[in-house]
Protein backbone atom coordinates (compact mmCIF):
# COMPACT_ATOMS: atom_id res chain seq x y z
CA UNK A 1 0.00 0.00 0.00
CA UNK A 2 1.00 3.91 -0.04
CA UNK A 3 3.17 4.86 2.18
CA UNK A 4 3.03 7.66 4.74
CA UNK A 5 5.63 10.36 5.08
CA UNK A 6 7.82 9.02 7.93
CA UNK A 7 10.69 10.78 10.79
CA UNK A 8 12.86 8.14 11.67
CA UNK A 9 13.78 10.12 15.27
CA UNK A 10 15.95 6.70 16.83
CA UNK A 11 18.80 6.75 14.00
CA UNK A 12 19.40 3.51 12.18
CA UNK A 13 18.07 1.39 14.38
CA UNK A 14 14.28 2.95 13.54
CA UNK A 15 14.86 2.14 10.36
CA UNK A 16 14.62 -1.62 10.05
CA UNK A 17 11.90 -3.45 8.70
CA UNK A 18 10.49 -4.52 12.03
CA UNK A 19 10.56 -1.00 13.26
CA UNK A 20 8.30 0.53 10.39
CA UNK A 21 5.82 -2.45 10.53
CA UNK A 22 5.55 -1.68 14.17
CA UNK A 23 4.73 2.26 13.93
CA UNK A 24 2.49 1.35 10.84
CA UNK A 25 0.35 -0.91 12.45
CA UNK A 26 0.39 1.47 16.02
CA UNK A 27 -0.80 4.37 13.43
CA UNK A 28 -3.29 2.11 11.99
CA UNK A 29 -4.66 0.97 14.88
CA UNK A 30 -4.90 4.34 16.30
CA UNK A 31 -7.46 5.95 13.94
CA UNK A 32 -9.77 2.52 13.24
CA UNK A 33 -13.49 3.12 14.85
CA UNK A 34 -15.66 0.30 16.18
CA UNK A 35 -15.94 -2.73 13.98
CA UNK A 36 -19.46 -2.07 12.43
CA UNK A 37 -19.24 1.25 12.48
CA UNK A 38 -17.21 2.00 8.86
CA UNK A 39 -19.94 -0.68 6.90
CA UNK A 40 -21.34 1.26 4.05
CA UNK A 41 -24.70 1.54 5.44
CA UNK A 42 -23.58 2.98 8.55
CA UNK A 43 -21.40 5.70 7.39
CA UNK A 44 -22.54 9.27 7.64
CA UNK A 45 -23.36 11.19 4.80
CA UNK A 46 -19.93 13.01 3.90
CA UNK A 47 -17.95 9.74 5.39
CA UNK A 48 -20.35 7.42 2.43
CA UNK A 49 -19.10 10.18 -0.59
CA UNK A 50 -15.62 10.43 0.40
CA UNK A 51 -15.34 6.43 0.48
CA UNK A 52 -17.04 6.12 -2.97
CA UNK A 53 -14.35 9.08 -4.42
CA UNK A 54 -11.53 6.70 -2.99
CA UNK A 55 -12.96 3.22 -3.91
CA UNK A 56 -11.34 1.40 -6.26
CA UNK A 57 -15.03 0.87 -8.23
CA UNK A 58 -16.17 3.12 -11.07
CA UNK A 59 -19.40 4.37 -9.27
CA UNK A 60 -21.64 6.58 -10.69
CA UNK A 61 -22.99 9.51 -8.80
CA UNK A 62 -26.81 8.99 -8.09
CA UNK A 63 -29.15 11.79 -6.03
CA UNK A 64 -30.24 9.17 -3.69
CA UNK A 65 -28.95 7.47 -0.98
CA UNK A 66 -31.00 4.15 -1.40
CA UNK A 67 -29.80 4.44 -5.94
CA UNK A 68 -26.51 5.25 -4.36
CA UNK A 69 -26.17 2.19 -2.72
CA UNK A 70 -28.24 0.02 -5.05
CA UNK A 71 -25.67 0.73 -8.09
CA UNK A 72 -22.80 0.59 -5.89
CA UNK A 73 -23.30 -3.19 -4.84
CA UNK A 74 -24.33 -3.34 -8.19
CA UNK A 75 -21.24 -2.16 -9.99
CA UNK A 76 -19.48 -4.27 -7.18
CA UNK A 77 -21.13 -7.85 -8.14
CA UNK A 78 -20.96 -6.83 -11.74
CA UNK A 79 -17.24 -6.98 -11.86
CA UNK A 80 -16.29 -9.30 -8.48
CA UNK A 81 -14.88 -12.26 -10.69
CA UNK A 82 -12.30 -10.41 -11.78
CA UNK A 83 -11.18 -8.64 -8.62
CA UNK A 84 -11.19 -11.83 -7.23
CA UNK A 85 -8.68 -13.33 -10.01
CA UNK A 86 -6.83 -10.26 -9.11
CA UNK A 87 -6.26 -9.90 -5.09
CA UNK A 88 -2.89 -9.40 -3.55
CA UNK A 89 -1.94 -12.55 -2.01
CA UNK A 90 -2.60 -11.30 1.15
CA UNK A 91 -6.03 -9.93 0.07
CA UNK A 92 -6.72 -13.30 -1.12
CA UNK A 93 -5.72 -15.35 1.76
CA UNK A 94 -7.75 -12.82 4.23
CA UNK A 95 -10.77 -13.28 2.32
CA UNK A 96 -10.61 -17.18 2.47
CA UNK A 97 -9.73 -16.85 6.29
CA UNK A 98 -12.86 -14.61 6.73
CA UNK A 99 -14.69 -16.66 4.69
CA UNK A 100 -14.16 -19.98 6.80
CA UNK A 101 -15.10 -17.80 10.14
CA UNK A 102 -17.96 -16.14 9.04
CA UNK A 103 -17.40 -13.17 7.12
CA UNK A 104 -15.01 -11.72 10.24
CA UNK A 105 -11.66 -12.32 11.12
CA UNK A 106 -9.24 -10.58 13.41
CA UNK A 107 -6.13 -8.81 12.06
CA UNK A 108 -2.71 -9.77 13.39
CA UNK A 109 0.05 -7.47 11.57
CA UNK A 110 0.42 -4.52 9.83
CA UNK A 111 0.29 -6.49 6.12
CA UNK A 112 -2.91 -8.32 7.12
CA UNK A 113 -4.12 -4.60 8.13
CA UNK A 114 -2.69 -3.09 4.66
CA UNK A 115 -4.32 -6.55 3.17
CA UNK A 116 -8.02 -5.36 4.80
CA UNK A 117 -7.10 -1.56 3.62
CA UNK A 118 -6.98 -2.35 0.30
CA UNK A 119 -10.23 -4.69 0.39
CA UNK A 120 -12.23 -1.51 1.95
CA UNK A 121 -11.04 0.33 -1.43
CA UNK A 122 -12.73 -2.44 -3.17
CA UNK A 123 -15.96 -1.55 -1.32
CA UNK A 124 -15.69 -5.47 -0.39
CA UNK A 125 -14.52 -4.91 3.72
CA UNK A 126 -14.68 -2.48 6.68
CA UNK A 127 -12.14 -2.68 9.40
CA UNK A 128 -12.56 -1.55 13.30
CA UNK A 129 -11.71 -2.36 16.73
CA UNK A 130 -12.96 -4.96 19.03
CA UNK A 131 -12.04 -4.70 22.32
CA UNK A 132 -9.07 -2.80 20.95
CA UNK A 133 -7.89 -5.53 18.62
CA UNK A 134 -8.27 -4.50 14.80
CA UNK A 135 -10.68 -7.55 12.55
CA UNK A 136 -11.95 -6.88 8.99
CA UNK A 137 -15.64 -7.62 8.46
CA UNK A 138 -17.00 -8.92 4.87
CA UNK A 139 -19.43 -6.56 3.55
CA UNK A 140 -22.34 -8.88 3.50
CA UNK A 141 -23.42 -9.00 -0.43
CA UNK A 142 -20.21 -10.34 -1.30
CA UNK A 143 -20.04 -13.35 0.94
CA UNK A 144 -21.90 -16.16 -1.33
CA UNK A 145 -20.83 -13.96 -4.63
CA UNK A 146 -16.77 -14.02 -3.51
CA UNK A 147 -16.90 -17.97 -2.36
CA UNK A 148 -18.41 -18.54 -6.15
CA UNK A 149 -15.22 -16.66 -7.61
CA UNK A 150 -12.99 -18.51 -5.76
CA UNK A 151 -14.68 -22.00 -6.37
CA UNK A 152 -14.25 -21.14 -10.40
CA UNK A 153 -12.04 -23.62 -12.42
CA UNK A 154 -10.41 -20.54 -14.06
CA UNK A 155 -9.81 -18.93 -10.82
CA UNK A 156 -6.46 -21.31 -9.61
CA UNK A 157 -4.78 -20.99 -13.01
CA UNK A 158 -4.69 -16.76 -12.83
CA UNK A 159 -3.98 -16.95 -9.34
CA UNK A 160 -0.73 -19.52 -10.27
CA UNK A 161 0.39 -16.80 -12.77
CA UNK A 162 -0.16 -13.93 -10.35
CA UNK A 163 2.03 -15.71 -7.16
CA UNK A 164 4.68 -16.29 -9.49
CA UNK A 165 5.15 -12.52 -11.33
CA UNK A 166 4.94 -11.67 -7.27
CA UNK A 167 7.86 -13.61 -6.25
CA UNK A 168 9.70 -12.81 -9.46
CA UNK A 169 9.32 -8.95 -8.84
CA UNK A 170 9.87 -9.18 -5.10
CA UNK A 171 13.55 -10.36 -6.46
CA UNK A 172 13.24 -7.75 -8.94
CA UNK A 173 12.63 -5.05 -5.56
CA UNK A 174 15.32 -6.88 -3.71
CA UNK A 175 17.83 -5.98 -6.60
CA UNK A 176 17.32 -2.95 -7.02
CA UNK A 177 15.44 -0.95 -4.33
CA UNK A 178 12.58 0.24 -6.37
CA UNK A 179 10.85 0.15 -9.76
CA UNK A 180 8.72 2.18 -11.29
CA UNK A 181 4.85 0.48 -11.52
CA UNK A 182 4.33 1.25 -15.27
CA UNK A 183 6.70 -2.27 -16.60
CA UNK A 184 5.54 -4.83 -14.38
CA UNK A 185 1.97 -3.30 -15.47
CA UNK A 186 2.82 -4.40 -18.83
CA UNK A 187 3.77 -7.70 -17.56
CA UNK A 188 0.83 -8.59 -15.52
CA UNK A 189 -1.25 -7.44 -18.97
CA UNK A 190 0.58 -9.50 -21.18
CA UNK A 191 1.36 -12.60 -18.90
CA UNK A 192 -1.17 -13.26 -16.23
CA UNK A 193 -4.48 -11.71 -17.83
CA UNK A 194 -3.86 -12.34 -21.41
CA UNK A 195 -2.79 -9.65 -23.47
CA UNK A 196 -5.75 -7.19 -22.57
CA UNK A 197 -3.20 -3.64 -22.57
CA UNK A 198 -6.03 -1.62 -24.37
CA UNK A 199 -8.83 -2.55 -21.59
CA UNK A 200 -9.04 0.28 -19.19
CA UNK A 201 -10.33 -2.45 -17.21
CA UNK A 202 -7.53 -4.90 -16.96
CA UNK A 203 -5.46 -2.08 -16.94
CA UNK A 204 -7.01 -0.84 -13.36
CA UNK A 205 -7.06 -4.29 -11.77
CA UNK A 206 -3.32 -4.52 -12.78
CA UNK A 207 -2.13 -0.97 -11.68
CA UNK A 208 -4.16 -2.00 -8.18
CA UNK A 209 -3.22 -5.59 -7.84
CA UNK A 210 0.46 -3.89 -7.69
CA UNK A 211 -0.39 -0.99 -5.06
CA UNK A 212 -1.65 -3.62 -2.86
CA UNK A 213 1.16 -6.25 -3.39
CA UNK A 214 3.49 -4.19 -2.89
CA UNK A 215 4.77 -0.91 -0.67
CA UNK A 216 4.62 1.81 -3.11
CA UNK A 217 4.71 5.98 -2.69
CA UNK A 218 3.73 8.87 -5.46
CA UNK A 219 7.00 10.47 -7.24
CA UNK A 220 7.37 13.13 -10.16
CA UNK A 221 6.70 10.73 -12.55
CA UNK A 222 4.14 8.31 -11.01
CA UNK A 223 4.02 5.76 -9.03
CA UNK A 224 7.35 4.12 -7.56
CA UNK A 225 7.09 0.34 -6.11
CA UNK A 226 9.56 0.18 -3.08
CA UNK A 227 11.38 -2.99 -1.17
CA UNK A 228 9.54 -3.06 2.24
CA UNK A 229 12.94 -2.36 3.81
CA UNK A 230 13.84 0.56 2.12
CA UNK A 231 13.62 3.45 5.03
CA UNK A 232 14.10 6.54 2.81
CA UNK A 233 12.24 5.89 -0.93
CA UNK A 234 12.67 9.58 -1.62
CA UNK A 235 16.67 9.69 -1.50
CA UNK A 236 16.97 6.14 -3.85
CA UNK A 237 14.68 7.97 -6.37
CA UNK A 238 16.62 11.04 -6.66
CA UNK A 239 19.83 8.71 -7.48
CA UNK A 240 18.16 6.09 -10.23
CA UNK A 241 16.67 8.80 -12.20
CA UNK A 242 19.73 9.76 -13.44
CA UNK A 243 20.57 5.84 -14.25
CA UNK A 244 17.19 5.41 -15.85
CA UNK A 245 18.78 1.53 -17.25
CA UNK A 246 18.68 0.66 -13.77
CA UNK A 247 15.12 0.71 -13.53
CA UNK A 248 14.34 -1.50 -16.45
CA UNK A 249 12.97 -4.63 -15.33
CA UNK A 250 14.41 -8.47 -17.40
CA UNK A 251 11.25 -8.96 -19.36
CA UNK A 252 12.29 -12.46 -20.53
CA UNK A 253 12.35 -13.93 -17.05
CA UNK A 254 11.84 -12.95 -13.25
CA UNK A 255 13.45 -14.72 -10.27
CA UNK A 256 12.50 -14.70 -6.78
CA UNK A 257 15.46 -13.90 -4.20
CA UNK A 258 15.45 -12.05 -0.81
CA UNK A 259 19.18 -12.61 -1.51
CA UNK A 260 21.92 -12.02 -4.04
CA UNK A 261 24.53 -14.69 -4.45
CA UNK A 262 27.33 -12.70 -3.69
CA UNK A 263 25.59 -12.03 -0.47
CA UNK A 264 25.56 -15.23 0.47
CA UNK A 265 29.29 -15.99 1.87
CA UNK A 266 28.74 -12.35 3.70
CA UNK A 267 25.55 -13.73 5.05
CA UNK A 268 27.24 -16.69 6.19
CA UNK A 269 30.16 -15.28 7.05
CA UNK A 270 28.69 -12.67 9.64
CA UNK A 271 26.00 -15.42 11.24
CA UNK A 272 29.04 -18.07 11.56
CA UNK A 273 30.98 -15.17 13.46
CA UNK A 274 28.43 -13.87 16.24
CA UNK A 275 27.03 -17.82 16.48
CA UNK A 276 26.92 -18.10 20.06
CA UNK A 277 27.36 -14.51 21.63
CA UNK A 278 23.32 -13.98 21.25
CA UNK A 279 21.19 -12.62 23.74
CA UNK A 280 18.49 -14.63 24.58
CA UNK A 281 16.06 -14.82 21.61
CA UNK A 282 18.13 -13.57 19.28
CA UNK A 283 18.51 -15.98 16.01
CA UNK A 284 22.07 -14.97 13.89
CA UNK A 285 19.83 -15.06 10.80
CA UNK A 286 17.80 -12.58 11.72
CA UNK A 287 20.54 -10.21 13.00
CA UNK A 288 22.35 -10.24 10.35
CA UNK A 289 19.41 -10.10 7.45
CA UNK A 290 18.80 -6.86 9.71
CA UNK A 291 22.35 -5.54 9.05
CA UNK A 292 22.54 -6.51 5.52
CA UNK A 293 19.46 -4.83 4.94
CA UNK A 294 20.75 -1.26 6.68
CA UNK A 295 23.69 -1.38 4.92
CA UNK A 296 22.02 -2.00 1.31
CA UNK A 297 19.94 1.70 1.84
CA UNK A 298 23.91 3.04 3.11
CA UNK A 299 23.73 3.02 6.92
CA UNK A 300 27.37 3.70 7.93
CA UNK A 301 29.77 1.19 9.64
CA UNK A 302 30.26 2.23 13.14
CA UNK A 303 25.91 2.50 12.74
CA UNK A 304 25.71 -1.46 12.12
CA UNK A 305 28.74 -2.19 14.66
CA UNK A 306 26.46 -0.40 17.17
CA UNK A 307 23.35 -2.69 16.06
CA UNK A 308 25.17 -5.74 16.14
CA UNK A 309 26.22 -4.68 19.58
CA UNK A 310 22.74 -4.46 21.31
CA UNK A 311 22.09 -7.91 20.01
CA UNK A 312 25.32 -9.38 21.78
CA UNK A 313 26.17 -10.64 25.56
CA UNK A 314 29.83 -9.70 24.71
CA UNK A 315 31.68 -6.83 23.11
CA UNK A 316 32.02 -7.24 19.51
CA UNK A 317 35.22 -8.98 18.54
CA UNK A 318 38.25 -8.17 16.16
CA UNK A 319 36.69 -11.69 14.07
CA UNK A 320 33.27 -10.37 14.35
CA UNK A 321 34.43 -6.60 13.17
CA UNK A 322 36.22 -8.40 10.72
CA UNK A 323 33.08 -10.41 8.79
CA UNK A 324 30.76 -6.91 9.36
CA UNK A 325 33.76 -5.23 7.72
CA UNK A 326 33.58 -7.77 4.63
CA UNK A 327 29.36 -7.22 4.13
CA UNK A 328 30.20 -3.39 4.46
CA UNK A 329 32.19 -3.03 1.46
CA UNK A 330 31.74 -6.02 -0.54
CA UNK A 331 27.85 -5.92 -0.35
CA UNK A 332 25.43 -4.29 -3.51
CA UNK A 333 23.92 -1.31 -2.25
CA UNK A 334 20.58 0.41 -2.91
CA UNK A 335 22.00 3.73 -1.94
CA UNK A 336 26.09 4.47 -1.41
CA UNK A 337 27.13 5.13 1.83
CA UNK A 338 28.96 8.76 2.34
CA UNK A 339 31.98 7.29 3.89
CA UNK A 340 31.86 4.12 2.07
CA UNK A 341 31.96 6.68 -1.18
CA UNK A 342 34.97 8.20 0.37
CA UNK A 343 36.49 5.43 0.80
CA UNK A 344 36.40 4.12 -2.73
Amino acid sequence: MFRQEEVHFGGWQEKTVESMRRRRYEQWVSHLPPLGAGRLEQLEPAAFSQRIEQCWQDIERKPMRSQQISHLWKRVLDNIELQADCLSHEEHELVERALLLGGCTRLEDIQELEAARALSLRLWASIGLVSGKPYMELEAPVLQPVAKAFAREAHEPIRKRLNHFSAGLSGMLYRFGALDDRQPQQMILRDVLGGQQCDETHIQLARRYLWASFDCMDYRDGVMLIHPALAEPRHLIAVRQRRVSAWQMNQDGVQMMDILPEEIPLQRDLECAIAGALRAGQHAHDVVRTIRLLCKQGAPLHALEELLQQSLVVYVSPFMRGALKNMYYRLPKWIECTEHAVLQ
